[in-house]
Protein backbone atom coordinates (compact mmCIF):
# COMPACT_ATOMS: atom_id res chain seq x y z
CA UNK A 1 0.00 0.00 0.00
CA UNK A 2 1.59 3.25 -1.10
CA UNK A 3 0.23 5.77 1.37
CA UNK A 4 0.61 3.97 4.68
CA UNK A 5 4.36 3.47 4.57
CA UNK A 6 4.84 7.01 3.37
CA UNK A 7 2.83 8.16 6.37
CA UNK A 8 4.83 5.84 8.62
CA UNK A 9 8.11 7.38 7.46
CA UNK A 10 6.66 10.80 8.10
CA UNK A 11 5.55 9.65 11.55
CA UNK A 12 9.06 8.53 12.44
CA UNK A 13 10.48 11.85 11.28
CA UNK A 14 7.86 13.68 13.31
CA UNK A 15 8.70 11.57 16.35
CA UNK A 16 12.33 12.59 16.04
CA UNK A 17 11.35 16.23 15.85
CA UNK A 18 8.85 16.07 18.68
CA UNK A 19 10.83 13.96 21.14
CA UNK A 20 10.41 10.49 19.65
CA UNK A 21 9.94 7.22 21.43
CA UNK A 22 11.10 8.24 24.88
CA UNK A 23 8.42 10.75 25.71
CA UNK A 24 7.40 10.96 29.36
CA UNK A 25 6.21 7.52 30.37
CA UNK A 26 2.53 6.95 30.96
CA UNK A 27 1.01 4.54 33.44
CA UNK A 28 1.15 0.76 32.72
CA UNK A 29 -1.91 -0.54 30.88
CA UNK A 30 -3.48 -3.90 30.09
CA UNK A 31 -3.78 -4.35 26.33
CA UNK A 32 -4.13 -7.13 23.76
CA UNK A 33 -1.55 -7.81 21.05
CA UNK A 34 -1.98 -9.88 17.91
CA UNK A 35 0.42 -10.60 15.03
CA UNK A 36 -0.67 -11.90 11.64
CA UNK A 37 2.04 -13.23 9.33
CA UNK A 38 1.93 -13.65 5.57
CA UNK A 39 0.49 -17.15 5.68
CA UNK A 40 -0.52 -17.82 9.29
CA UNK A 41 -1.27 -16.28 12.66
CA UNK A 42 2.05 -15.77 14.44
CA UNK A 43 0.60 -14.56 17.72
CA UNK A 44 -3.05 -15.12 18.67
CA UNK A 45 -4.75 -12.46 20.80
CA UNK A 46 -2.43 -12.13 23.81
CA UNK A 47 -3.17 -9.91 26.78
CA UNK A 48 -0.25 -8.22 28.55
CA UNK A 49 0.20 -5.45 31.09
CA UNK A 50 2.93 -3.00 30.20
CA UNK A 51 5.61 -1.91 32.65
CA UNK A 52 7.81 1.14 33.11
CA UNK A 53 10.93 -0.83 32.17
CA UNK A 54 12.59 0.72 29.09
CA UNK A 55 12.95 -1.33 25.90
CA UNK A 56 16.33 -1.57 24.14
CA UNK A 57 16.59 -3.79 21.04
CA UNK A 58 20.05 -3.12 19.57
CA UNK A 59 22.17 -3.34 22.71
CA UNK A 60 22.81 0.40 22.85
CA UNK A 61 21.42 1.71 26.15
CA UNK A 62 20.98 5.12 24.59
CA UNK A 63 18.49 3.62 22.12
CA UNK A 64 15.64 3.05 24.56
CA UNK A 65 11.88 3.52 24.45
CA UNK A 66 9.30 3.69 27.20
CA UNK A 67 7.90 0.31 28.17
CA UNK A 68 4.47 1.88 28.69
CA UNK A 69 4.20 2.59 24.96
CA UNK A 70 3.24 0.13 22.22
CA UNK A 71 6.81 -1.13 22.00
CA UNK A 72 6.55 -2.41 25.57
CA UNK A 73 3.38 -4.35 24.76
CA UNK A 74 5.04 -5.91 21.70
CA UNK A 75 8.12 -6.80 23.76
CA UNK A 76 6.06 -8.60 26.40
CA UNK A 77 3.63 -10.34 24.05
CA UNK A 78 6.39 -11.80 21.87
CA UNK A 79 8.81 -12.54 24.70
CA UNK A 80 11.20 -10.09 23.07
CA UNK A 81 11.19 -12.03 19.80
CA UNK A 82 11.18 -9.04 17.48
CA UNK A 83 13.77 -6.68 16.08
CA UNK A 84 14.05 -3.45 14.16
CA UNK A 85 16.27 -0.59 13.12
CA UNK A 86 16.87 2.44 15.30
CA UNK A 87 16.25 5.74 13.54
CA UNK A 88 19.10 7.68 15.08
CA UNK A 89 18.90 10.42 17.62
CA UNK A 90 19.19 14.05 16.71
CA UNK A 91 19.31 17.33 18.56
CA UNK A 92 15.51 17.28 18.43
CA UNK A 93 14.82 13.92 20.02
CA UNK A 94 16.12 10.48 20.99
CA UNK A 95 14.73 8.41 18.11
CA UNK A 96 12.34 5.61 17.14
CA UNK A 97 12.53 1.90 16.27
CA UNK A 98 11.01 0.51 13.11
CA UNK A 99 9.62 -3.02 13.41
CA UNK A 100 11.22 -5.37 10.89
CA UNK A 101 11.11 -8.92 12.26
CA UNK A 102 8.44 -10.43 14.50
CA UNK A 103 8.54 -14.06 15.67
CA UNK A 104 10.92 -15.02 12.88
CA UNK A 105 9.08 -13.35 9.97
CA UNK A 106 10.85 -10.36 8.43
CA UNK A 107 9.45 -7.43 6.47
CA UNK A 108 12.13 -4.78 6.20
CA UNK A 109 10.97 -1.20 6.23
CA UNK A 110 13.01 -0.52 3.08
CA UNK A 111 11.62 -3.54 1.21
CA UNK A 112 8.48 -4.19 -0.80
CA UNK A 113 6.59 -5.30 2.32
CA UNK A 114 6.68 -3.96 5.86
CA UNK A 115 5.01 -4.47 9.22
CA UNK A 116 1.94 -2.27 9.52
CA UNK A 117 0.86 -1.30 13.04
CA UNK A 118 -2.82 -0.78 13.94
CA UNK A 119 -4.35 0.20 17.24
CA UNK A 120 -8.06 -0.02 18.02
CA UNK A 121 -9.07 -0.88 14.45
CA UNK A 122 -7.18 1.86 12.63
CA UNK A 123 -3.62 2.58 11.44
CA UNK A 124 -1.55 4.12 14.22
CA UNK A 125 -0.56 7.72 13.64
CA UNK A 126 2.64 7.16 15.64
CA UNK A 127 5.46 4.62 15.79
CA UNK A 128 5.67 1.87 18.41
CA UNK A 129 8.09 3.82 20.59
CA UNK A 130 5.95 6.94 20.77
CA UNK A 131 2.40 5.54 20.77
CA UNK A 132 1.02 5.47 24.28
CA UNK A 133 -1.36 2.62 25.05
CA UNK A 134 -4.29 2.60 27.43
CA UNK A 135 -6.33 -0.07 29.20
CA UNK A 136 -8.43 -2.00 26.70
CA UNK A 137 -6.41 -1.04 23.62
CA UNK A 138 -5.93 -3.67 20.91
CA UNK A 139 -2.73 -3.78 18.85
CA UNK A 140 -2.40 -5.52 15.51
CA UNK A 141 0.72 -6.08 13.39
CA UNK A 142 0.47 -7.46 9.85
CA UNK A 143 2.44 -7.33 6.59
CA UNK A 144 1.51 -4.64 4.10
CA UNK A 145 2.83 -4.03 0.61
CA UNK A 146 4.60 -1.01 -0.86
CA UNK A 147 5.10 -0.36 -4.55
CA UNK A 148 3.33 -2.41 -7.21
CA UNK A 149 0.75 -4.09 -5.03
CA UNK A 150 -2.72 -5.60 -5.10
CA UNK A 151 -5.41 -3.64 -3.26
CA UNK A 152 -4.58 -3.24 0.45
CA UNK A 153 -5.90 -5.91 2.80
CA UNK A 154 -8.64 -5.03 5.28
CA UNK A 155 -8.31 -6.45 8.82
CA UNK A 156 -11.30 -8.50 9.97
CA UNK A 157 -12.96 -8.66 13.37
CA UNK A 158 -15.47 -11.13 14.78
CA UNK A 159 -18.14 -10.72 17.46
CA UNK A 160 -18.95 -14.04 19.15
CA UNK A 161 -20.07 -15.33 22.56
CA UNK A 162 -17.65 -16.77 25.11
CA UNK A 163 -19.71 -19.90 25.63
CA UNK A 164 -21.87 -22.14 23.45
CA UNK A 165 -23.83 -25.36 23.88
CA UNK A 166 -23.52 -28.29 21.53
CA UNK A 167 -26.23 -28.51 18.86
CA UNK A 168 -27.48 -25.00 19.70
CA UNK A 169 -27.13 -22.35 16.93
CA UNK A 170 -24.53 -19.65 17.68
CA UNK A 171 -24.85 -16.29 15.87
CA UNK A 172 -21.61 -14.44 15.03
CA UNK A 173 -20.86 -11.22 13.16
CA UNK A 174 -17.77 -10.46 11.07
CA UNK A 175 -16.67 -6.88 10.41
CA UNK A 176 -14.18 -5.53 7.87
CA UNK A 177 -12.06 -2.48 8.70
CA UNK A 178 -11.00 -0.39 5.69
CA UNK A 179 -7.22 -0.36 5.45
CA UNK A 180 -7.23 3.31 4.51
CA UNK A 181 -8.50 4.48 7.89
CA UNK A 182 -10.35 1.78 9.83
CA UNK A 183 -13.95 2.50 8.77
CA UNK A 184 -16.12 -0.49 9.71
CA UNK A 185 -18.46 -2.34 7.35
CA UNK A 186 -20.07 -5.80 7.25
CA UNK A 187 -17.72 -8.50 5.96
CA UNK A 188 -19.95 -10.36 3.52
CA UNK A 189 -18.73 -13.62 2.01
CA UNK A 190 -16.16 -14.27 4.73
CA UNK A 191 -15.30 -17.92 5.35
CA UNK A 192 -15.51 -19.19 8.93
CA UNK A 193 -13.76 -22.44 9.88
CA UNK A 194 -14.67 -24.15 13.15
CA UNK A 195 -15.07 -27.63 14.65
CA UNK A 196 -14.25 -29.25 11.30
CA UNK A 197 -16.95 -27.23 9.54
CA UNK A 198 -17.21 -24.06 7.47
CA UNK A 199 -19.77 -21.28 7.22
CA UNK A 200 -20.03 -18.11 5.15
CA UNK A 201 -21.25 -14.71 6.25
CA UNK A 202 -24.24 -13.07 4.58
CA UNK A 203 -24.47 -9.51 3.24
CA UNK A 204 -24.73 -8.16 6.79
CA UNK A 205 -21.66 -10.09 7.97
CA UNK A 206 -23.76 -12.57 9.97
CA UNK A 207 -23.40 -16.34 10.17
CA UNK A 208 -24.78 -19.16 12.32
CA UNK A 209 -22.42 -21.77 13.77
CA UNK A 210 -23.39 -25.06 15.39
CA UNK A 211 -20.86 -27.10 17.34
CA UNK A 212 -20.82 -30.86 17.78
CA UNK A 213 -17.68 -31.21 19.91
CA UNK A 214 -17.11 -29.83 23.40
CA UNK A 215 -14.05 -27.97 24.68
CA UNK A 216 -12.28 -24.77 23.67
CA UNK A 217 -13.01 -24.39 19.95
CA UNK A 218 -10.97 -22.03 17.75
CA UNK A 219 -12.99 -20.07 15.19
CA UNK A 220 -10.96 -18.76 12.23
CA UNK A 221 -12.16 -16.19 9.69
CA UNK A 222 -10.67 -15.52 6.26
CA UNK A 223 -11.65 -13.51 3.22
CA UNK A 224 -9.90 -12.50 0.00
CA UNK A 225 -7.89 -9.28 0.30
CA UNK A 226 -8.38 -9.33 4.07
CA UNK A 227 -6.28 -9.93 7.17
CA UNK A 228 -7.51 -13.10 8.87
CA UNK A 229 -8.89 -13.11 12.39
CA UNK A 230 -9.82 -15.68 15.00
CA UNK A 231 -11.43 -16.14 18.38
CA UNK A 232 -12.27 -19.08 20.63
CA UNK A 233 -15.52 -20.32 22.13
CA UNK A 234 -15.86 -22.72 25.05
CA UNK A 235 -18.41 -25.36 23.99
CA UNK A 236 -20.15 -27.60 26.54
CA UNK A 237 -22.89 -30.16 26.59
CA UNK A 238 -26.35 -29.22 27.81
CA UNK A 239 -26.48 -29.16 31.60
CA UNK A 240 -22.93 -30.43 32.12
CA UNK A 241 -21.80 -27.32 34.02
CA UNK A 242 -18.65 -26.94 31.95
CA UNK A 243 -17.30 -23.60 30.66
CA UNK A 244 -18.74 -21.77 33.65
CA UNK A 245 -22.30 -20.58 34.02
CA UNK A 246 -24.16 -18.36 31.57
CA UNK A 247 -23.25 -17.36 28.06
CA UNK A 248 -22.22 -13.75 28.40
CA UNK A 249 -21.20 -12.05 25.21
CA UNK A 250 -17.71 -11.10 24.20
CA UNK A 251 -16.47 -8.72 21.58
CA UNK A 252 -13.45 -9.34 19.42
CA UNK A 253 -11.99 -6.14 18.01
CA UNK A 254 -10.09 -6.70 14.77
CA UNK A 255 -9.63 -10.25 15.98
CA UNK A 256 -8.81 -9.38 19.59
CA UNK A 257 -10.98 -10.89 22.29
CA UNK A 258 -11.62 -9.15 25.56
CA UNK A 259 -11.46 -10.86 28.95
CA UNK A 260 -14.13 -13.14 30.34
CA UNK A 261 -17.56 -11.59 30.94
CA UNK A 262 -19.49 -10.57 32.89
CA UNK A 263 -17.24 -7.91 34.32
CA UNK A 264 -17.82 -4.62 36.06
CA UNK A 265 -15.14 -2.06 36.59
CA UNK A 266 -13.64 1.21 35.37
CA UNK A 267 -12.39 -0.31 32.12
CA UNK A 268 -15.32 -2.59 31.30
CA UNK A 269 -16.05 -0.37 28.29
CA UNK A 270 -13.42 1.65 26.46
CA UNK A 271 -14.36 3.89 23.53
CA UNK A 272 -12.14 4.19 20.49
CA UNK A 273 -12.82 6.83 17.84
CA UNK A 274 -10.94 5.97 14.65
CA UNK A 275 -11.96 8.74 12.26
CA UNK A 276 -10.98 11.81 14.32
CA UNK A 277 -7.72 12.68 16.05
CA UNK A 278 -7.81 14.16 19.53
CA UNK A 279 -6.14 17.57 19.68
CA UNK A 280 -5.86 17.83 15.89
CA UNK A 281 -6.31 21.00 13.86
CA UNK A 282 -8.15 20.32 10.59
CA UNK A 283 -8.22 22.72 7.69
CA UNK A 284 -11.67 23.89 6.71
CA UNK A 285 -13.27 21.30 4.46
CA UNK A 286 -10.83 18.56 5.53
CA UNK A 287 -12.33 17.43 8.83
CA UNK A 288 -13.86 13.94 8.45
CA UNK A 289 -17.64 13.91 8.08
CA UNK A 290 -17.77 10.25 9.10
CA UNK A 291 -17.61 9.71 12.85
CA UNK A 292 -16.64 6.09 13.39
CA UNK A 293 -15.07 3.86 15.96
CA UNK A 294 -15.53 0.82 18.13
CA UNK A 295 -16.15 0.00 21.76
CA UNK A 296 -13.76 -2.46 23.43
CA UNK A 297 -15.80 -4.40 25.95
CA UNK A 298 -15.98 -7.43 28.23
CA UNK A 299 -19.71 -7.98 27.63
CA UNK A 300 -21.83 -7.42 24.53
CA UNK A 301 -22.35 -3.75 23.73
CA UNK A 302 -26.01 -2.73 23.85
CA UNK A 303 -25.91 0.97 22.93
CA UNK A 304 -23.62 3.68 21.57
CA UNK A 305 -24.58 7.36 21.54
CA UNK A 306 -22.75 10.52 20.51
CA UNK A 307 -22.87 14.16 21.58
CA UNK A 308 -21.14 16.82 19.47
CA UNK A 309 -20.82 20.48 20.34
CA UNK A 310 -19.13 23.45 18.68
CA UNK A 311 -17.88 26.80 19.93
CA UNK A 312 -16.99 29.67 17.59
CA UNK A 313 -16.31 33.30 18.37
CA UNK A 314 -18.07 33.17 21.70
CA UNK A 315 -21.16 31.39 20.38
CA UNK A 316 -22.05 27.79 21.16
CA UNK A 317 -23.87 25.15 19.18
CA UNK A 318 -24.90 21.49 19.68
CA UNK A 319 -25.59 18.87 17.05
CA UNK A 320 -29.21 17.73 16.93
CA UNK A 321 -29.23 14.08 15.82
CA UNK A 322 -32.97 14.08 15.11
CA UNK A 323 -32.82 17.15 12.87
CA UNK A 324 -29.38 16.45 11.42
CA UNK A 325 -27.90 19.91 12.05
CA UNK A 326 -26.28 22.18 14.64
CA UNK A 327 -28.50 24.46 16.70
CA UNK A 328 -27.75 27.21 19.22
CA UNK A 329 -27.15 25.77 22.68
CA UNK A 330 -25.87 26.64 26.12
CA UNK A 331 -22.09 26.50 26.13
CA UNK A 332 -20.76 23.16 27.36
CA UNK A 333 -24.00 21.24 26.75
CA UNK A 334 -25.18 18.86 24.03
CA UNK A 335 -27.71 16.05 23.87
CA UNK A 336 -26.71 12.48 23.04
CA UNK A 337 -28.19 10.74 19.99
CA UNK A 338 -28.09 6.97 19.39
CA UNK A 339 -25.91 5.63 16.56
CA UNK A 340 -25.48 1.89 17.22
CA UNK A 341 -26.53 -1.10 19.29
CA UNK A 342 -23.27 -2.93 18.59
CA UNK A 343 -19.58 -2.41 19.33
CA UNK A 344 -18.85 -0.84 15.93
CA UNK A 345 -20.42 2.54 15.29
CA UNK A 346 -20.44 5.15 12.53
CA UNK A 347 -22.39 8.31 11.79
CA UNK A 348 -22.12 10.45 8.66
CA UNK A 349 -22.58 14.16 9.21
CA UNK A 350 -24.73 15.72 6.45
CA UNK A 351 -22.32 18.59 5.73
CA UNK A 352 -18.68 19.53 6.25
CA UNK A 353 -17.79 20.92 9.67
CA UNK A 354 -17.58 24.70 9.88
CA UNK A 355 -14.71 26.46 11.67
CA UNK A 356 -14.67 26.21 15.45
CA UNK A 357 -13.65 24.14 18.44
CA UNK A 358 -15.44 20.78 18.64
CA UNK A 359 -15.97 18.34 21.50
CA UNK A 360 -17.20 14.84 20.67
CA UNK A 361 -18.39 12.63 23.54
CA UNK A 362 -19.06 8.90 23.16
CA UNK A 363 -21.38 7.11 25.58
CA UNK A 364 -21.79 3.32 25.43
CA UNK A 365 -23.48 0.67 27.55
CA UNK A 366 -23.30 -3.11 27.71
CA UNK A 367 -25.56 -5.97 28.76
CA UNK A 368 -23.81 -6.19 32.15
CA UNK A 369 -24.90 -2.64 33.01
CA UNK A 370 -21.53 -0.93 32.49
CA UNK A 371 -21.20 2.49 30.87
CA UNK A 372 -18.18 4.29 29.45
CA UNK A 373 -16.29 6.70 31.69
CA UNK A 374 -15.67 10.11 30.15
CA UNK A 375 -11.95 10.37 29.37
CA UNK A 376 -10.01 12.64 27.05
CA UNK A 377 -8.59 10.80 24.05
CA UNK A 378 -11.00 7.85 24.25
CA UNK A 379 -14.60 8.76 24.99
CA UNK A 380 -13.96 12.50 24.58
CA UNK A 381 -12.28 13.84 21.44
CA UNK A 382 -11.46 17.55 21.20
CA UNK A 383 -10.40 19.04 17.86
CA UNK A 384 -10.45 22.28 15.92
CA UNK A 385 -11.43 23.30 12.40
CA UNK A 386 -9.88 26.45 11.01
Amino acid sequence: MHTTRTISLTVIAACLLAGGGTAVAAEPATVTVRVEGSSETLLPPTQVTTTTSPVVKDGNPEHFCSGTNAVGALQLATGGNWSGTWFGASEFGPGEYSVETILGESHLFTGSTYWEFWIDNAPSEKGVCSKEVHNGDTLLFFPSCFGECPPPSNPLGIDAPDVATTAVPVPVTVTSYANAGGAASPASGASISYDGKTAETDAAGHAILQFADTGQQVVKVTKALSIRTQTSICVHGAGDGACGSGSAGRTSVAGFTSTTAPYKGPFALVAGVTSLLDGHLYRRGHAPRLISGRISSHSSVSSVSLALRRAYRGRCFAYDGARGRFTHARCGSASYFAVSKEAAFSYLLPTALAPGRYVLDVKAGDVAGNTTALARGTSRIVFNVR
